[in-house]
């Protein structure tokens, strides 16, 4: 009984062997493009909730595709909100008032979700104009 089942998963073993018609060689090529796509969505926690001397003002998340990284920017009234400090994660920024500052850089692509406060700098929070934006390298 044994040689019959030797025999059989012989001649199935022949039987999954391509012959010789079916054995030429073929490669395939397959290209895709992806477009680069980054987005940064901020979540208030509506006013302000004050933690020791800084503001908190809720999380956002940042999605970035682009294989050179990209830069996270602060965009605010130029001329305010001189000396303010944002705190995001593990990055901090002091503003110089000149409208724009770039709060953090990727390396690569990206996706992660951060907490964001702010502590005002001396004129106090004298603009209510302030937005991140994501920029591809």
């Amino acid at each position: 009984m044994m040689k019959n089942i030797v025999l059989g998963v012989a001649s199935l073993s022949l039987a999954l062997v391509p012959s010789a018609a079916f054995a030429a060689t073929q490669t395939f090529n397959l290209r895709l493009q992806v477009p680069v796509h980054c987005t940064v969505k901020q979540q208030g926690i509506g006013s302000g909730v004050a933690l020791g001397n800084t503001v908190a003002l809720g999380t956002f998340r940042e999605y970035c595709n682009a294989p050179g990284g990209y830069q996270l920017v602060v965009n605010y009234a130029p001329g305010s909100l001189q000396g303010a400090r944002i705190i995001a994660g593990n990055d901090e920024i002091v503003l110089d008032g000149s409208g724009r500052a770039v709060l953090s850089h990727a390396t690569g692509p990206r996706i992660r979700e951060r907490l964001i406060s702010m502590a005002p700098g001396a004129n106090g929070f004298d603009t209510d104009r302030l937005e991140l934006d994501i920029i591809p390298s």
